[in-house]
C-alpha cells in the first residue's frame, strides 16, 4: 500500500504518514487479537479495559466511575453501559458512596478478581506469541519513542485515581482534586 501510494501520490510522500499507517495497522492486528482471547469468558475489549484498570487499582479493587471515564477517555453512558454489562455478568458491583450520596465506588467481585487474573494472563501469552520474533531490546525502544510521540501528540498520562481511603483523609474533601 505505501508503495502504491508514493507511486501515485508523490506530494503525500511523509514518514509521519506512514508511522500512523503503521500504529494504525498494528493496533488493528493487536485488536482482532485480543477479541479472539477474550471470547472465553464473553468480553468485549471494553469490559477488559474497565476490569484491567480495576485489578490495577489494588486491593479492594475499585475507583469511582468517573475515574474509569477519565483513564479509559470514555463516556459516562459508555462507561455506564460496559458497567451495566459487567454487573449483569456479577465481575463487577457498585457499592454506594458512604461519603457522597451522589456517587458510587465499582469494585471487582470475587468472579470479577478470578476472570481478570485469567484473561490478563491470557493477554499476556498471546502477546508474546504474537511478538515472540521482536527483539525484547527494539520492543522497549519503540515503546519509549511510541511514548514520546504520544506526548507530542497531546496525549497526557492521566493522574493515579486516588482511593476512597485517600478521599477520606483528614483535610480532603471527596470532590477535591488530587495534588
Amino acid at each position: 500500500m505505501l508503495e502504491g501510494r508514493r507511486r501515485e501520490l508523490p506530494d503525500h510522500d511523509r514518514p509521519k504518514l506512514y508511522f500512523a499507517m503503521r500504529v494504525a495497522r498494528l493496533d488493528e492486528i493487536q485488536e482482532e487479537a485480543l477479541t479472539r482471547c477474550l471470547a472465553p469468558w464473553n468480553l468485549v475489549i471494553a469490559d477488559f479495559n474497565v476490569l484491567s484498570v480495576l485489578r490495577a487499582a489494588g486491593a479492594p479493587y475499585e475507583l469511582r466511575p468517573t475515574d474509569l471515564r477519565n483513564y479509559l477517555v470514555r463516556t459516562s453512558a459508555g462507561i455506564a453501559n460496559i458497567l451495566k454489562r459487567l454487573e449483569q455478568m456479577n465481575l463487577v458491583e457498585r457499592i454506594p458512596d458512604p461519603v457522597d450520596k451522589r456517587s458510587s465506588w465499582v469494585r471487582l467481585t470475587g468472579d470479577g478478581i478470578e476472570v481478570t487474573e485469567e484473561s490478563i494472563r491470557a493477554w499476556n501469552i498471546a502477546q508474546e506469541k504474537m511478538f515472540a520474533d521482536v527483539d525484547p531490546q527494539l520492543a522497549e525502544q519503540a515503546s519509549d519513542i511510541l511514548r514520546t510521540i504520544l506526548l507530542a501528540v497531546g496525549d497526557n498520562e492521566p493522574a493515579a485515581p486516588a482511593s476512597r481511603q485517600e478521599l477520606a483523609a483528614p483535610g480532603r474533601s471527596p470532590r477535591s482534586p488530587r495534588s
